[in-house]
């Protein structure tokens, strides 16, 4: 069987869906040039495919491959019936998820999927609760595999973090990542509401990267690059675009801000303080369970500093439950072929 992978999302999923390809070998076709450029320059072992969507007809996807691995169950949805229509095709399609995801939860009306990876009990619970487990003919559960492909290379992507990221601090002091989601139906984005607190309160004490959710800039344009530019010389605030790799960001951070990114639970395996946003006051991810909520007044630098070695240690119990929750014990990569293949034969 002929496998190919097909990235036509933003480049964070390249902290996906491209380490998926390096540790199962197979090609990354990219459709934008700009996601290209950085699958070749950040991603070890990685073999990317420069093809714009208009050479990825239906034809060419029919006669050169068997198994596509994406990251967006509608392009596998879209094309499958048009395969089978036009060229009599039973292309196989394997869903990569691209963050344990809070979202989703209002989703009553779910697509049929083929195979479907999950890290671990978190999105598999998720996929259950809304039904959408009730579409999918196999689902194969992965493990934290990103962050044992950043082990793996962790020497390379320390120095590329070194030399793209941190050599922008001048001063020596700790280093917190805020990383706001986008707005969606189910959960508001505090990017535009909390930034410019957040650089204004905490940067006298820490550095900070802000990375944004490529689609608020996608979605809100001037908005966004508004705001980005009016800190973008600051000395102790960094806003991080065009760098998806997330762990060698995450190893360096001393403290996690967010309020509904994924990238909380990326966050959980290093221990470490995580404070929240939580505009909606809501209790429904695990993952807020795990740290403080930022309160929406008062100043932020007393109260995280005041609170520090409380998050350290009265919440790591709850952390490390809930990342054996989201992302299960680490898994064989070698197994975890075997059990993709499986489903493809079953």
């Amino acid at each position: 069987m002929r496998h190919t992978a097909i990235l036509s999302g933003p480049d964070t999923h390249l902290d996906h869906l491209g380490v998926l390809s390096s540790l199962l070998k197979i090609p990354l076709i990219v459709t934008e040039e700009k996601n290209f450029r950085l699958a070749k320059a950040l991603y070890p072992n990685l073999n990317p495919e420069l093809k714009g969507l208009d050479e990825l007809t239906i034809e060419h996807l029919a006669y050169s491959y068997d198994v596509i691995y994406e990251t967006g169950k509608f392009f596998a949805a879209q094309l499958k019936p048009f395969l089978k229509l036009l060229f009599q095709k039973e292309m196989r399609f394997v869903f990569c998820p691209h963050g344990n995801s809070d979202k989703g939860h209002s989703i009553k009306n779910h697509i049929e999927q083929d195979i479907s990876l999950v890290y671990g009990e978190h999105l598999y619970d998720l996929l259950k609760r809304t039904s959408a487990a009730d579409k999918i003919r196999h689902i194969v559960k992965t493990g934290n595999y990103r962050f044992s492909y950043y082990l793996k290379y962790r020497q390379f992507f320390d120095a590329l973090a070194q030399d793209t990221v941190f050599s922008h601090f001048k001063n020596e002091k700790p280093i917190l990542i805020y990383a706001p989601t986008w707005n969606d139906a189910e959960n508001p984005t505090t990017f535009f509401t909390e930034t410019e607190r957040l650089i204004e309160e905490l940067s006298p004490s820490y550095n900070l990267i802000i990375k944004p959710h490529p689609f608020l800039a996608e979605h809100h344009p001037a908005r966004a690059y508004r705001l980005m530019a009016l800190y973008e010389n600051h000395p102790s605030a960094l806003f991080l675009v065009d760098f998806p790799p997330i762990y060698p960001l995450l190893s360096r951070c001393a403290l996690y801000l967010g309020d509904y990114s994924s990238i909380g639970y990326d966050f959980l395996i290093f221990d470490r303080p995580l404070y929240f946003i939580d505009p909606k006051n809501s209790t429904t991810s695990p993952l807020h369970s795990c740290g403080f909520k930022i309160p929406p007044k008062g100043n932020l630098n007393k109260f995280i500093k005041e609170t520090w070695q409380e998050s350290l240690f009265t919440f790591s119990a709850q952390r490390k439950k809930v990342y054996t929750y989201a992302f299960g014990n680490e898994r064989d990569f070698e197994l975890i072929i075997r059990e993709i293949l499986q489903a493809l034969h079953g």
